[in-house]
């Protein structure tokens, strides 16, 4: 509560040196990489601030919602500016757009074509996003690093993940989780076999929780909080359709009926999903264990077949 009140009032020294005719600041969301503040100016306007807990993350996010604005069917919110700790001295900022709506977990919808609607909505937005692709392959398009292969780009990631469970095993990983990280992580070659042919723009956290609405149509209106946006293998976006309540809309399933996964995909869908648990550990110390364990022997129980 302390450390909350604290940020909200370092926020508005920020916003009042730098002259924002803003009235109210409250906090309306918390995720693992920030907290989201909705401002309201004397004229009753309201705006975002996304304040960061790790540095430079507002101007990648700034960048990869310009990137996804390019190819998206919905609106991809717009910013206004960005505010780094080096300028503050307190946290990165980025102030962009209120969307006037709900996440897509938030609502509940019984009609089953209804269902179908939203989900076709969702799922054709991001085959769009998908549909970008990069002559010079795979990579981070901020940096504009790239390689040919997805399979070399993608165990430079693993490798470093390893690396610093090895160099600093968080406190709360249990001993089985760490076995099977181990063990994935020698599995490596046995998961990409198949090299990925082609790249393709990816969300990076394309899941119900950042997928906006509008309670009263349940229409998709935006997409927002892109992370790891970037030019990668397409099914790295896929195990975020299951998460929340996303298998109530039949959401891979969906994708799957409208694109051809790879033969390997299940096996690489919990491969994905187990590393993607282990980067926010490493980033921010989330620690599911009870996720690593059933990602983790999923994809050994596969490998065994």
């Amino acid at each position: 509560m302390i450390g909350n009140i604290k940020r909200a009032k370092q926020l508005k020294a920020v916003l009042k040196e730098n002259n924002r005719n803003i009235k109210y600041v409250k906090q309306i969301n918390q995720g693992y990489y920030g907290y989201v503040y909705l401002l309201t100016d004397t004229n009753g306007k309201k705006s975002i601030a996304k304040v960061y807990k790790k540095e430079d993350c507002a101007e990648r996010e700034m960048a990869q919602l310009k990137m996804l604005s390019k190819y998206a069917l919905t609106h991809i919110p717009e910013v206004f500016g960005v505010n780094t700790k080096n300028q503050n001295g307190f946290f990165d900022i980025l102030f962009m757009e209120f969307i006037d709506g709900v996440d897509a977990s938030k609502i509940k919808i019984f009609d089953k074509q209804e269902k179908i609607r939203l989900s076709n909505e969702i799922v054709d937005n991001l085959i769009a996003i998908h549909s970008a692709t990069n002559p010079n392959g795979f990579g981070d398009f901020i940096t504009e690093k790239y390689s040919s292969s997805w399979r070399a780009l993608y165990k430079l990631q693993i490798n470093e993940y390893f690396e610093k469970l090895c160099s600093e095993t968080p406190k709360k990983l249990s001993k089985q989780s760490f076995v099977l990280a181990e063990n994935l992580y020698y599995a490596y070659n046995d998961v990409f076999k198949t090299e990925v042919t082609q790249s393709s723009l990816i969300h990076g956290d394309y899941n119900l929780w950042n997928i906006m609405v509008n309670p009263k149509t349940n229409r998709l209106i935006a997409v927002i909080d892109p992370f790891g946006c970037s030019f990668a293998d397409r099914e790295l976006d896929l195990f975020q359709l299951q998460n929340s309540n996303g298998n109530e809309y039949r959401l891979l399933e969906n994708y799957a009926s409208k694109i051809q996964l790879s033969e390997n995909f299940e096996l690489k869908n919990a491969y994905y999903r187990f590393w993607d648990d282990i980067k926010h550990l490493i980033n921010v110390g989330q620690c599911y264990n009870d996720s690593f364990c059933k990602n983790g022997n999923m994809v050994l129980e596969i490998l065994k077949k």
